[in-house]
């Protein structure tokens, strides 16, 4: 029952997104308007669209094994990277699709479509927005997916990253970018047993109900807590980074909530910070919306600009004090100390300063080669693993296909067989005929982790050849939606079968009545890939 409401709200809300901007007459923008010549200093940033599998959780106690996941990410890492610029800056923002399924990007640092929406991205295609930095502070861009079909999943997939803009009477400060982010995994089987070795991927099942298996700090849960407990020591993770800081120092931390579902509950334990964002009234500095306070709401979707200065040395720590996160992994360790440089952040959590004339950091340079060094390693790894996976789905899901087949066979046709040999062999035809009616159905599965572009196989079998008048049945045994369209993205067929949304557990049928060869696809997914041969 909880999977067949799912399965409806999620159909509701797609079919709402896709239909309603449409019908009130909100434009789906394709195009983004151009540079203004006369206008401020131009930063050029490159986001690179792409999925694949990363590493998010340690191998410790909590995720034996440590945690693989089918990722989605701008620049190859959870979070994108933070873009920073000045007010009056003019950020010249260029997209590339170099992956399987159609992205999109969404800032939340403009104002009107023109100027924050991208459209949508093809795979292969490349598009550019020009983004006015009017505003101090720090927010939120992600990928809106398909013109806001499958927003959800990209943006829990880790398609997210923050734009900082420094007003014009900033004080100088060491400067840090975080961000949290859910992770539903249809493969983490809870605390204490992990994944058992298997790449996770979008579970819309945890998704609808709120049951995040892990709550990430840039990209990994506990990434920067090496343990916790004096008598009774947890280790969290055997190479954790650290953030340093100079006891007495002004520090700024822009804390970005993606989500996302639910908010982040920012403290520092052992410390106090005062909340700075927005714009002040004479436009030239920060907002001050509060001023030494212990923990403060950052909702889903959101950026906030943190001050605070550690006072003496020693280890303070940074958390979502929502406890649950905690445990999942939402905790990151400060540590104050003299020997604390200007330039020691933990790779990719340095934020370009005010003035800076790149909209990145340039000491964060080695986390590009460092991160794409560890991503080929963890790609051959999870694709191994993957593979294996999937030869064992297969060859499970060819004893089911065999199973169902004999027991389509009905039951009175089989004790005709048994019971009237001479009247069975003394008519061929019907013999023939009865035989194609217990047999013209086929069996095809949407494999579990099918949303995974790195899999060898997204329906089981993939390409099947029937009788005409023939059933085929796709039953979805991944964790997320999926749909069987005929055709493909780059060509779709008008008037073809479609199933519209297929939740998971559940099946959809089609008889192919005439001969012919008949491509599919899952539009949700587009390089998920099938095909039927009528014959």
């Amino acid at each position: 029952m909880k999977l067949l409401l799912t399965g409806i709200l999620m159909g509701v809300l797609v079919a709402g997104l896709f239909i309603g901007p449409m019908s009130i007459g909100i434009p789906l923008v394709q195009k983004v308007m151009a540079q203004e010549e006369d206008e401020g200093p131009v930063k050029q940033v490159l986001l690179v669209a792409n999925e694949h599998p990363l590493k998010i959780a340690p191998d410790n106690i909590l995720h034996p094994g440590g945690i693989v996941y089918a990722a989605m990410t701008f620049n190859g890492t959870i979070p994108g990277p933070v873009i920073a610029g000045d007010v009056g800056d003019i950020l010249n923002i260029t997209i590339r699709n170099d992956g399987k399924v159609i992205h999109s990007l969404d800032f939340h640092a403009g104002i009107g479509p023109s100027n924050v929406l991208s459209g949508n991205i093809k795979p292969g295609e490349t598009k550019h927005v020009t983004l006015h930095a009017n505003t101090p502070g720090a927010f939120l861009y992600h990928c809106g997916a398909d013109a806001l079909n499958g927003v959800w999943e990209h943006m829990a997939n880790g398609m997210y990253g923050a734009v900082v803009i420094h007003p014009e009477e900033e004080q100088p400060a060491k400067e840090f970018y975080v961000s949290f982010g859910e992770i539903y995994n249809s493969a983490d089987q809870g605390l204490f047993k992990g994944s058992g070795g298997k790449v996770g991927t979008f579970d819309i099942g945890k998704f609808a109900t709120d049951q995040p298996d892990l709550i990430l700090t840039n990209g990994m849960a506990h990434k920067y807590v090496p343990s916790v407990g004096q008598q009774a020591k947890l280790v969290l993770n055997e190479n954790p980074e650290i953030f340093k800081v100079k006891p007495g120092d002004l520090t700024r931390w822009y804390i970005t909530n993606p989500g996302p579902n639910g908010g982040v509950a920012f403290h520092f334990i052992a410390g106090q910070m005062s909340v700075r964002d927005g714009q002040n009234e004479a436009g030239d500095d920060y907002g001050t919306q509060d001023i030494m306070d212990e923990t403060w709401w950052v909702p889903p979707g959101s950026a906030s600009v943190f001050e605070a200065t550690f006072p003496e040395a020693g280890t303070y720590v940074g958390v979502d004090h929502n406890m649950n996160h905690v445990v999942k992994g939402a905790a990151f360790a400060v540590v104050a100390d003299e020997n604390s440089t200007d330039t020691d952040n933990p790779v990719g959590t340095a934020v370009a300063p005010k003035g800076s004339e790149s909209a990145v950091a340039s000491w964060n340079q080695p986390y590009v080669m460092k991160e794409a060094a560890k991503l080929t390693q963890v790609s051959t790894t999870a694709e191994a693993a993957n593979a294996t996976t999937t030869a064992a789905a297969t060859a499970a899901n060819t004893t089911t296909t065999v199973t169902q087949n004999a027991t389509l066979v009905p039951e009175a046709f089989a004790q005709g067989m048994m019971g009237n040999e001479t009247g069975m062999m003394g008519n061929d035809t019907t013999m023939t005929m009865n035989a194609t009616l217990a047999f013209a159905q086929q069996a095809v599965s949407i494999v579990s982790g099918a949303s995974n572009p790195s899999n060898a196989e997204f329906f089981s079998p993939s390409s099947v050849t029937v009788s005409p008048g023939t059933e085929v049945t796709w039953t979805n045994d991944d964790a997320t939606i999926h749909t069987v369209v005929q055709g493909s993205a780059e060509a779709p067929v008008e008037g073809g079968f479609d199933s519209s949304i297929i939740n998971a557990g559940d099946s959809w049928e089609h008889t192919f009545d005439t001969a012919g060869t008949f491509d599919y696809y899952c539009s949700l997914h587009p390089f998920m890939k099938g095909t039927v041969t009528v014959s």
